[in-house]
């Protein structure tokens, strides 16, 4: 390619143009978090050349989004001939004493604070005075950049496996000629050329239909048994997609006063307690997790005088496949019903992995990019109005995300802990992301203090119920267990 072609750029795929443009109104902006702590203080340079190592190799993150007019087609991603690197990493001082309180305190605004929409969608803070001698860089993004999924696979591009010696990123010279290098060339913004680029996109996804409508059509030629059998699943996908699509969440006092506030906070869950409940009860690692929210949640409401029977929880379906490339968003949302009134906590237990199945079974999942793309091509005050109404489906956020189980060096210093953070949509109050790390289940809360003011309890709460889950596991049998892939509960998506 020559230095001075026309490059032809990236395009959002439905889910992220949703998140995009949703991205307007205050109440429904979505934006993914990460805080990272390592064993000593990050060296600013150092981190500085893993950045610019890890977004010439993730070009999203040197590239800014451009609108088609008349949102004929998906928003388009072209590289910011502008990027500056030291405007989107940062650095903050921890005040005093310096503890993880403190940390919290000064990333859960920056958290809520937007993102500059005409420049790339992220930014990094690099924290400095953290107690213990310790170090720690927090990390946002906007959703239509990445989900859950697609932020672990960009996490191993940027933490390795290497320690201090031998870890450090190349220089820039000495790489030779990254994805971004390569994308050079001068990208075509102009009214004419967008419209002209989305008339091609749109007869390509027309040329994609009809070829899937043909192939369709031969299948049920040849094979009419089967078309009649994928017809029956195919009904039973349609009515457990709209029984989604109806949900409605629980009363809860989660809902009475709500702001554009967040708080974060953090909480550990030893994988070994996972493992023991999940071996000798014979569920999940996902089933258990739900299980423990369901009894922190229960203990919350109960200390607020609320009888609540049934919460539902907005769980991310990871959508991506083996080949699919880190960024973009493949995910769907479900409503999953927890029995937070259940007081016996293997009941509690066996009724969420009844429901998992039921909503797992009939893979309705599979419709939410088909949704996505429907609200895109829609006037935007009507789609506004349906993301509204679909964030009020659930109570809350919940999503689990498997992570690195070696330990993994940042900027060449070991990573104790890497907390996921979920963003509060619409209706929801509290978000609880799990991200697994060597022997341990990280987790990132982030809630609206004036939703859930208490949050510390909630922290207790949330210990107390994973105490209960595990002495109640010592008292049953060990069963022989092959857990299911670990793809039902994913990003975000959480995240």
């Amino acid at each position: 390619m020559r230095e001075n072609a026309t490059i032809w750029p990236g395009r959002m795929n439905a889910t992220d143009a949703l998140f995009w443009s949703m991205d307007t109104i205050p109440e429904l902006r979505s934006m993914i978090g990460t805080l990272i702590i390592v064993e000593r203080p990050l060296e600013r340079q150092r981190l500085r050349d893993e950045f610019e190592r890890l977004s010439e190799n993730f070009v999203r993150m040197r590239q800014r989004v451009v609108e088609v007019p008349w949102n004929l087609a998906p928003p388009e991603w072209v590289l910011d001939e502008q990027f500056d690197l030291d405007y989107h990493l940062r650095s903050i001082a921890i005040p005093g004493p310096g503890g993880m309180p403190e940390l919290l305190s000064e990333v859960s605004p920056l958290f809520a604070t937007p993102l500059d929409r005409s420049r790339p969608l992220w930014e990094a803070y690099l924290a400095e005075g953290l107690l213990g001698g310790r170090g720690a860089v927090f990390i946002k993004m906007h959703h239509c950049l990445i989900d859950g999924v697609g932020g672990t696979r960009l996490a191993e591009h940027f933490m390795t496996e290497a320690g201090p010696v031998g870890a450090r990123a190349e220089p820039a010279a000495a790489r030779g000629r990254s994805p971004a290098d390569r994308a050079v060339g001068r990208t075509d913004t102009s009214p004419a050329a967008l419209l002209y680029r989305a008339q091609l996109h749109n007869l390509g996804e027309a040329m994609s239909l009809a070829a899937a409508l043909a192939s369709s059509a031969l299948a049920v030629a040849y094979d009419l048994p089967g078309a009649l059998r994928g017809a029956w699943r195919g009904a039973r996908m349609l009515a457990g997609f709209a029984s989604e699509l109806i949900a409605t969440p629980a009363e809860s006092p989660l809902h009475r006063r709500r702001s554009l506030s967040r708080r974060l906070a953090t909480f550990e869950i030893p994988l070994a307690d996972v493992d023991r409940v999940r071996s000798r009860l014979t569920a999940t690692n996902n089933d258990v997790v739900l299980a423990i929210v369901s009894g922190a949640m229960h203990r919350w409401h109960t200390s607020r005088g609320a009888d609540v029977k049934q919460l539902r929880a907005l769980v991310p379906v990871n959508l991506r496949e083996e080949g699919d490339p880190a960024g973009g968003n493949r995910i769907a949302l479900l409503a999953v019903p927890l029995p937070i009134g259940e007081p016996d906590p293997v009941g509690r237990l066996r009724l969420i992995q009844e429901r998992m199945t039921r909503v797992k079974s009939d893979r309705r999942a599979a419709l939410y990019p088909v949704l996505a793309r429907a609200m895109t091509l829609v006037p935007f005050a009507f789609a506004a109005a349906i993301g509204q109404q679909q964030t009020r489906r659930a109570n809350f956020v919940c999503t689990n995300v498997p992570g690195p189980r070696k330990p993994v060096y940042l900027a060449g210093q070991l990573v104790e802990a890497i907390y996921p953070y979920a963003p509060l949509v619409g209706d929801h109050p509290v978000a609880i992301a799990l991200l697994s790390y060597r022997d341990r289940m990280c987790v990132g809360l982030d809630v609206d203090p004036i939703a859930m003011p208490d949050l510390p309890f909630f922290v207790d709460a949330l210990g107390e119920s994973l105490d209960e889950m595990v002495n109640v596991s010592r008292r049953a049998p060990i069963v022989s267990h092959d857990e299911e892939a670990p793809a039902a509960i994913a990003s975000t998506s959480l995240h």
